[in-house]
């Protein structure tokens, strides 16, 4: 019988304790991925109003720049556990809930509709999309890490395009970088792009070629000098 009755009480106890938020921040994390969610939703509805139409190159750009604004606004919304002075259960309870549920999904699904595109076209060619097309394509591809083998497919397209003026030199050099430091194992990049932050308002690049000569190769794909570079981390790197 007493047995009985603490199992009530466990049960009770469980039932309870699943009602309630994890921890206290957890309702205002919820709050902000709200607004997350409802400033995607509120994209996705405004570009649903124009007809699909891949044949056309004006919407081929506009769908370009519809994934772009998707991802440049998910990874600005990264900042919300600094913004928002998190504390260390907030943070991890924000990583699981937006990176495994929103980030990563987006990202798979703008590379999925990117490799579309490319059924149909080799490239956005500046030639024949401009300069904003050719970019907005390569920054889905430099983001579309969970398909390292799709990123070294469109390496090789846009190495012979940059020779060619067809596509940014830049986008070849950030590329190149992105597989080679991702890639398994590792390899030295060779421009320098990638790198990560090492303390407030300091980054530093991954392994490098030939580190003593890199702004000569990173004068060859139109890059700055690396110490300017690392002056555009001091507000991000937190």
């Amino acid at each position: 019988m007493h047995k009985l009755i603490r199992l009530k009480v466990v049960l009770i106890l469980f039932i309870l304790s699943a009602s309630l938020p994890v921890f206290s921040g957890e309702e205002r994390v919820d709050a902000d991925i709200v607004i997350y969610d409802q400033e995607i939703a509120r994209m996705k509805d405004e570009f649903s109003k124009i007809p699909k139409d891949d044949n056309d190159k004006e919407w081929v750009k506009k769908k370009l720049a519809h994934m772009v604004e998707l991802d440049q606004y998910t990874r600005q919304f990264t900042d919300a556990p600094f913004r928002n002075n998190y504390s260390e259960e907030e943070k991890q309870y924000f990583w699981r809930v937006f990176g495994g549920g929103r980030w990563l999904p987006l990202d798979r699904k703008n590379t999925e509709d990117l490799k579309q595109l490319l059924e149909k076209y080799t490239w956005f060619k500046i030639s024949e999309f401009g300069v904003p097309a050719d970019r907005n394509a390569w920054l889905l591809v430099q983001h579309a890490d969970q398909d390292i083998e799709f990123q070294k497919k469109i390496l090789v397209v846009l190495e012979n395009l940059y020779l060619q003026g067809e596509t940014l030199p830049m986008n070849f050099a950030y590329l190149f970088d992105r597989v080679a430091v991702h890639d398994i194992p590792p390899r030295l990049q060779r421009f320098g792009t990638q790198g990560q932050c090492v303390g407030q308002g300091q980054w530093e690049p991954d392994p490098m070629e030939d580190p003593e000569n890199i702004d000569i190769r990173r004068a060859t794909v139109d890059l700055e000098p690396m110490a300017e570079y690392k002056k555009r981390f001091k507000d991000i790197c937190h």
